[in-house]
């Protein structure tokens, strides 16, 4: 479970992203996490390209028990779920909230 971690993270500081530089489109965010789900669910199901499967950041990360695992793909997502809400916040302080 906690292999996942990065990812849940990098789909929360997108959250975090679209709430502070574009707020209007914040319900979106749910669209994306639908859409990543769908992806995780029915993607395999259905045979679409690993090009499509891999938008989602769950696809990055080895399916474990079993698989091998490389550091690679946590430290890319690591590195999403540090800079996407570092930016967000920066875009959030410098709006207009008054």
């Amino acid at each position: 479970m906690l292999a996942q971690a990065p990812a849940v993270w990098a789909l929360t500081g997108l959250a975090v992203l679209v709430v502070g530089a574009l707020p209007r489109l914040a319900p979106a965010v749910w669209g994306v996490v639908g859409l990543v789900i769908a992806l995780g669910w029915l993607g395999p199901a259905l045979k679409l390209p690993q090009a499509v499967l891999d938008v989602s950041p769950f696809g990055h990360l080895p399916k474990l028990p079993g698989a091998d695992v490389a550091a690679t793909p946590y430290l890319w997502l690591l590195a999403l779920a540090l800079a996407l809400p570092a930016a967000g916040l920066t875009a959030l302080r410098r709006r207009d909230l008054g």
